[in-house]
C-alpha cells in the first residue's frame, strides 16, 4: 500500500510518533524519524523493521526546517510523506484557575513554537520540496481534542490552531496533488498522559471505558495516507472513544 514511500515522522522516539514509523517501515517505506536526542532516535530505529535512518531535529527549531527536510530527502532520495508528530503539553495545568493565570510569556511561545509554528513551518520546507520535484506527497498533521473544546491556554490554542492549519493547507494545496490532513486523538496509552507499560487501561472519562493505543493512531495514519484515501482531505480526524462530545 505504502511500499517504496520515503516518509519523515517527527517526535517519533516514542509514543505517537514511534508507533506511526514502526508501522510505515513495516509497510516497506523509507523513514527519517526525528527528535531532539540521536541516542534515542537510534534505540528506536533498532526496534523497527526495514531502512530506518535516525536525525537529531528540535522541531521548535522552525528556523532550520528547510536545511532539515532537505537533508531527510537527501538521506532517502526523495520526500512523499511527512508526519508531524512533535509536540508538548503546557508544563502548568491550563484547565485549573490557578495554574492558567501563572502561565508565563516563555511558557506560552515553548508550546506555540513546538506544537503549533513546527507544524507551519515544516509543511512549508516540505510542501516547497514537494512542488519544485513535481511529488503528489501527504502530510499528515498530530494534533488533538483539545483542538475541538475551549482554549483556555497555550495546548488547546495550539492544537486549534494546527487544526485549522490542516484545514486551509488541505484545501490551498489540493490541485497540486499534496494531500493534507489530521489526527486528533484524545487520551491516548502514552508516557506524555503518565501511563506506562503494564498500567491499566482503563480511563473514566472516555464514553468507550478506556486508553486508545497508539498502534489504533498508527493504523488510521496508515490508511489516511494511503491512496485509498485520496479524497479525504484537510480533515482532522478525532480518534478519542467519543471523549470530546458533550
Amino acid at each position: 500500500m505504502l511500499k517504496g514511500n520515503k516518509a519523515i515522522v517527527t517526535g517519533a522516539s516514542r509514543g505517537i510518533g514511534f508507533a506511526i514509523a514502526k508501522e510505515l517501515a513495516k509497510n516497506g517505506c523509507s523513514i527519517v524519524i526525528t527528535g531532539r536526542n540521536i541516542e534515542t532516535l537510534q534505540q528506536a530505529a533498532e526496534k523497527m523493521e526495514g531502512n530506518v535512518l535516525p536525525m537529531a531535529w528540535d522541531a521548535s527549531k522552525v528556523e532550520i526546517a528547510d536545511s532539515k527536510i532537505s537533508e531527510a530527502a537527501a538521506l532517502m532520495g526523495g520526500l512523499d510523506i511527512v508526519v508531524n508528530n512533535a509536540g508538548i503539553f503546557a508544563q502548568r495545568n491550563e484547565w485549573n484557575k490557578k495554574t492558567l493565570l501563572e502561565t508565563t510569556v516563555n511558557e506560552w511561545e515553548s508550546v506555540m513554537k513546538t506544537n503549533t509554528s513546527s507544524i507551519f513551518f515544516t509543511m512549508q520546507s516540505a510542501v516547497k520540496y514537494m512542488l519544485d520535484n513535481g511529488i503528489k506527497g501527504n502530510i499528515l498533521n498530530i494534533t488533538s481534542v483539545a483542538g475541538c473544546e475551549p482554549v483556555y491556554g497555550a495546548y488547546s490554542a495550539s492544537k486549534i490552531a494546527a487544526t485549522g492549519l490542516t484545514r486551509g493547507w488541505g484545501k490551498m494545496f489540493a490541485n497540486d496533488g499534496i494531500t493534507i490532513n489530521g489526527i486528533a486523538p484524545g487520551p491516548v496509552a502514552t508516557e506524555m498522559n503518565n501511563w506506562h507499560e503494564g498500567d491499566p487501561m482503563e480511563h473514566d472519562r472516555i464514553p468507550f471505558g478506556r486508553f486508545a493505543t497508539t498502534k489504533e493512531i498508527a493504523s488510521l495514519a496508515m490508511y489516511l495516507l494511503s491512496k485509498e484515501a485520496e479524497m479525504v482531505c484537510g480533515e482532522t480526524v478525532v480518534l478519542d472513544g467519543a471523549y470530546a462530545i458533550r
